[in-house]
């Protein structure tokens, strides 16, 4: 096997090796701890189960993976944000005036910075008297915030305990029961909005009119998540809370970290993604590698010698081996017949004497004698190899300059001009 095939196969099996690492490490699936209060997580804090419910039920259930400045315009539709992080002023204003368009926002979450209520710290009536002591309350809260947190973070399976709800606002008269351990509460002054869902300790769940639209807030998201969403009341309370003739439902992803891709990488997948930039690293390599010289370079030597009588010796070796010599040399008469008849307009059955007439106009007497011969068919007289191949490469090498007379591009070999 010659060097160039075995630097090609080397070549080949470093990019196939290099293309199945990558793929390896970027294309191998994974189990990932995604974040609580996604829309398509099957976690026991996701909200996926409450996604397919909807969509049973509405035509229209996806994502909103933009900021809140550039919400679709219309009227009609419903946008579930469960605990988005990192929203920002200008898109908690663009956000309200989304809302009085005729549009509502249904907000899950210890949320503070929202513009709509201001969020309190519950409190729990002291186990002896009936008054609130805020010493205890205050360390109760802080022990139940701080292992309701912990067990949520913590992704156990243990869940925090029910405790009884005042629903009828929402639902009618009734019991109910409701995760409420971890959460502040709502402050819902007069006039300022509704107060759905209370307890002892304050509001869970509120709602108020903003413009056209309505703004409603539930402190607490396990209400909506996967693990918990059939413990006490949540399913009930949830089925009330999003009640509506939505034209579309769009759950928040933009403040959980998923944002929507430019153009074609919205729509194609990742795996086709990955394998198509796989496939551009193994093309840009192969182009490398074929305009790129590994080891030393090499010449052809035939690219540098002068192209004189060492091009026509190896011309007449060839010619010999095949015995081809007397062809070839028909082959340069019939050129050089051509080029008479293109320069000159002789016809191409004029006979060698009549070319050396023509040629006496123009060139020298030794140089028309040349042109005869040339003309002439005649077998090569030399007896031997070597002989036969020293006339051959002489009468060849004779007739190269009689066509580069006939040019113009060479001055004549022997003789002058006229």
């Amino acid at each position: 096997m010659r060097m160039g095939s075995k630097r090609s196969v080397w070549l080949l099996a470093l990019f196939a090796a290099l293309f199945l690492l990558l793929g390896l490490l970027l294309g191998r699936p994974q189990l990932r701890d995604e974040p609580p209060n996604l829309s398509f997580s099957s976690d026991t804090d996701g909200l996926k189960a409450w996604r397919e419910l909807l969509q049973e039920r509405h035509p229209l259930v996806g994502e909103w993976r933009q900021r809140w400045d550039e919400l679709p315009a219309g009227s009609g539709r419903l946008l579930i944000a469960a605990e988005p992080a990192g929203v920002s002023g200008v898109e908690w204003q663009a956000l309200h005036e989304w809302l009085k368009t005729g549009n509502s926002v249904l907000l899950l979450g210890d949320l503070p910075d929202q513009p709509f209520w201001e969020l309190t710290e519950g409190w729990s009536p002291a186990p002896d008297e009936g008054e609130p002591s805020e010493a205890t309350g205050s360390d109760e809260q802080a022990e139940s915030d701080e292992k309701a947190s912990g067990d949520q973070k913590a992704g156990t399976d243990e869940e925090a305990p029910l405790s009884a709800v005042d629903a009828s606002a929402l639902l009618g008269p009734g019991a109910y029961e409701a995760q409420a351990e971890a959460s502040p509460r709502i402050a819902v002054p007069d006039g300022e909005g509704e107060a759905l869902v209370t307890d002892e300790r304050g509001t869970l769940a509120a709602r108020q009119s903003v413009g056209s639209g309505s703004a409603t807030l539930a402190v607490e998201p396990r209400w909506m998540q996967n693990g918990t969403a059939l413990s006490g009341s949540h399913a009930e309370l949830m089925a009330a809370l999003l009640a509506g003739s939505w034209t579309e439902i769009l759950f928040d992803e933009q403040h959980h970290g998923y944002t929507s891709a430019p153009g074609a990488f919205a729509v194609l997948p990742r795996p086709l993604l990955l394998a198509s930039a796989l496939l551009l690293l193994a093309l840009l390599l192969a182009l490398w590698s074929a305009g790129k010289r590994f080891g030393p370079t090499r010449v052809p030597r035939e690219w540098t010698v002068r192209r004189g009588d060492e091009t026509v010796r190896a011309l007449a070796a060839w010619y010999e081996r095949f015995g081809l010599m007397d062809e070839a040399l028909e082959r340069q008469r019939r050129r050089l017949r051509q080029q008479l008849a293109q320069r000159w307009g002789l016809p191409a059955a004029a006979s060698p004497e009549q070319a050396a007439a023509a040629a006496r106009s123009r060139w020298s007497e030794e140089d028309a004698l040349r042109l005869r011969r040339a003309l002439e068919e005649r077998p090569l007289q030399a007896a031997g190899r070597k002989a036969a191949r020293r006339e051959f490469t002489a009468r060849s090498k004779e007739a190269s300059e009689l066509a580069a007379l006939l040019r113009g591009g060479a001055e004549p070999g022997r003789g002058h001009r006229r």
